[in-house]
């Protein structure tokens, strides 16, 4: 029999989307197989009634109803800026799952997950009854996300030739892992994988598969090794997390159960919505990811792991990060180069799953056929591990509170280009009323709303002319989605009411620099959950960029001009190149990124940069000192821009 390694470590399992009501004493689960299951379900809010104080312990469960258990017996959320971007994807546009259906962002975070997937015509069947192999196949996704070591093992049952090959392995695993069982007819054990699944064995499963996850009774922990192809080789058994780690060499790894809590080599992987913390006490946060994200793995304890996402570091909850010991890395994330264009090849090790964006240029250091490996998108590494250099993208770090010069026209004639049907057509003077008003690049905005609603095409962008998902959280997206009358008022609003006093504004909590950036500055630290989500905005500007100043004959805005970002805290801009009476504003924060315009030789080098006027300001020029003034220190450093 043949181990598999599904992923590493555990997760914490268990809070529903509302609090339900305790079932009582007396009830239509009283005295039935399963009662103590669905109990356990229903008081931690993975399992409701039907509000008349029934819940149906032999109903037949439908695999919507199914996939909401799992996700919400498994904590899976998707940030409110994830919904609306997985839900316009076309892998997950099930012909019939309404987005107006309460079972609608279940199956969308449960796709995201790859816990689940459709039928060949492209259906979910959200109505349709759960057989036992298909359950079977959601269940096994459910431990591969979250993390088993589980044994293929050899089956039994007198139906077993019945089981389609789909779903074979998966019965095989669970039942390894006693999470699913036989039923008994005659004398005789049946799988029987085409029954309907009942509420009471639905609960069954799901607490069996919490129990392997979260065992409820303390066990020992194991120091092993682990290969591709071959059982693991167990070396030893010690009663304490330090005792394992401390009799573990090379390439082995600390077991707990069917977990991976520790290994000295190899790589993190998030499996649900992850905090970072600023210590290990875990108490004030600096970001957020999404699932499915590799991180750098810097230090692990029993109680938290140390990671690197992009430049930040942080303490994150060990539940919430796959440990995969470097033998067993099937594939990484990297970056390639091809037509002079910039692309990034993500690998998702939760689901197994790939997918490329182009972010930019391709800086000049590179080649076309190798792979570049990068943590923050402008560092990269060969893949001999040795620098290859540092480059960044304009448009990840321009201000986004400059102007572009395209015209509302253009912008049109770009979207027509890429998309022919797009709604988004005819918007490009909103874009540039946005930008004149309330101080949004029009490109920038025309990007963000490309990204966040697949070119205008998402339900909640036709339905409710909101371009940016706003409003659409994980519990009731498309309920909850703001409504605009139009286009242009939704881009209007969006702009004045949301992005520039949230993102913009540097007196704000949640300002990290008024660029797209990444995990560790600009919007996306706080603004999204997918840690690329400011890096696909970017290759979207770098598109259109292309495509226009190729249409007519102009230089590349991205090619313009030269960025700088701040090296020391609360520098001064002002109305001219010099000290004194003419300070107009501040920029507060390191690693603020200013777009120079011109450079001034006047007590040192002084820049003339692109003045932010937003909420109601109107500055002409405004200017900042640099370096070369020994008094004054060193206030920038400019920023290597591929071209």
């Amino acid at each position: 029999m043949k181990k598999i390694l599904l992923m590493c470590l555990t997760v914490v399992l268990f809070v529903g989307i509302t609090t339900p009501a305790t079932a009582s004493a007396e009830d239509d689960i009283t005295g039935t197989l399963f009662e103590e299951e669905m109990r356990a379900l229903v008081e931690a809010g993975i399992m409701k009634g039907y509000g008349d104080g029934t819940y149906g312990p032999k109903d037949k469960v439908t695999r919507a109803q199914f996939t909401t258990f799992i996700v919400r017996a498994l904590d899976i959320q998707l940030g409110e800026d994830t919904v609306a971007d997985v839900a316009a994807s076309e892998d997950y546009n099930y012909g019939d799952v309404d987005p107006q259906k309460w079972y609608y962002p279940y199956i969308i975070a449960a796709s995201d997950e790859g816990l689940i997937k459709g039928y060949p015509n492209g259906n979910f069947g959200p109505t349709d009854y759960i057989t036992r192999q298909d359950m079977a196949m959601i269940m096994v996704s459910a431990a591969e996300l979250k993390g088993v070591i589980s044994e293929a093992e050899d089956l039994e049952f007198e139906d077993t030739d019945e089981i389609k090959s789909y779903a074979k392995d998966a019965v095989k695993r669970l039942t390894d892992l006693g999470i699913i069982n036989g039923k008994e007819r005659d004398g005789k054990i049946y799988f029987a994988p085409f029954d309907k699944t009942s509420r009471g064995e639905t609960a069954a499963v799901i607490n069996r598969l919490l129990n392997v996850l979260e065992p409820p009774e303390e066990l020992d922990y194991r120091v092993a090794t682990l290969s591709q192809d071959d059982d693991p080789t167990i070396h030893g058994d010690y009663e304490t997390y330090e005792e394992a780690v401390a009799h573990a060499d090379g390439d082995q790894v600390v077991l707990k159960g069917s977990n991976i809590v520790w290994i000295d080599e190899g790589k993190g992987t998030t499996n649900a919505f992850t905090i970072l913390y600023t210590s290990e006490s875990m108490t004030s946060n600096t970001t957020y990811t999404t699932s499915g994200v590799d991180v750098e793995v810097l230090e692990i304890s029993e109680d938290w792991v140390k990671i690197r996402l992009a430049d930040t570091v942080g303490y994150v909850d060990p539940k919430k990060v796959n440990l995969t010991p470097e033998n067993m890395v099937k594939d990484e994330s990297y970056y390639y180069v091809s037509d002079g264009n910039l692309y990034h090849r993500l690998y998702n090790a939760i689901t197994d799953r790939t997918a490329s964006y182009m972010y930019g240029a391709a800086p000049d250091f590179m080649k076309e056929n190798a792979r570049y490996y990068s943590e923050n998108g402008n560092t990269f590494y060969n893949q001999s591990g040795t620098l290859a250099g540092e480059a960044y993208q304009y448009f990840n770090r321009m201000p986004l509170y400059t102007e572009t010069e395209y015209t509302g026209e253009q912008l049109d004639e770009y979207v027509a280009h890429m998309v022919p049907d797009s709604p988004l057509i005819g918007t490009g003077d909103a874009f540039k009323k946005a930008e004149k008003e309330h101080g949004t690049n029009a490109l920038y905005l025309l990007a963000h709303a490309i990204h966040e609603s697949s070119w205008g095409q998402s339900k909640i962008a036709k339905d409710k002319n909101n371009l940016f998902g706003i409003g659409a959280n994980d519990g009731n997206p498309y309920e909850d989605a703001w409504e605009y009358e139009s286009y242009e008022e939704g881009i209007l609003e969006a702009a004045e009411e949301f992005i520039v006093p949230r993102y913009f504004d540097s007196s704000t909590s949640i300002y990290n620099g008024a660029h797209l950036g990444n995990k560790s500055s600009g919007m996306n630290v706080k603004y999204a959950s997918d840690a690329y989500w400011g890096q696909k905005i970017a290759g979207h500007m770098y598109r259109a960029d292309q495509y226009l100043s190729s249409q007519y004959e102009t230089r590349p805005e991205g090619e313009a001009y030269e960025l700088a970002q701040t090296v020391a805290s609360y520098v001064n801009v002002r109305a001219n190149p010099e000290v004194g009476d003419n300070k107009l504003y501040q920029l507060p924060r390191v690693g603020t990124t200013v777009q120079i315009l011109d450079e001034i030789e006047a007590n040192g080098t002084w820049y003339e940069i692109a003045p932010k006027n937003i909420g109601g300001d109107s500055y002409e020029k405004t200017f900042a000192y640099s370096d070369g003034f020994s008094s004054y220190g060193t206030s920038f450093k400019k920023l290597p821009v591929a071209k």
